[in-house]
């Protein structure tokens, strides 16, 4: 088959992780809630009196088991067309 310039390069595969926060097990009232941020699968809310607590995610291992998706590259990482 004749790539072009398009030829198959790269195979990406997305693979994602859920973490859950309880509310009702952390005991956070969510209207007494002013912002709140994730990173890093912490959750750290600011309340609207000002203060602010983080909470542990409970982060499990990633499944690579199968991919949530898969992509095909050139060597520019342009989607290869047909093939996505």
């Amino acid at each position: 088959m004749d790539w072009g310039n398009n030829k198959p390069r790269y195979i990406e595969a997305l693979h994602t992780a859920m973490i859950t926060f309880d509310l009702e097990e952390l005991e956070i009232d969510f209207d007494k809630v002013k912002d709140y941020d994730i990173k890093y699968g912490d959750l750290t809310v600011t309340f609207k009196d000002g203060t602010t607590k983080t909470y542990n995610g409970d982060v499990a291992d990633v499944d690579y088991k199968y991919p949530y998706k898969e992509t095909i590259c050139d060597s520019s990482w342009d989607q290869v067309e047909g093939l996505n």
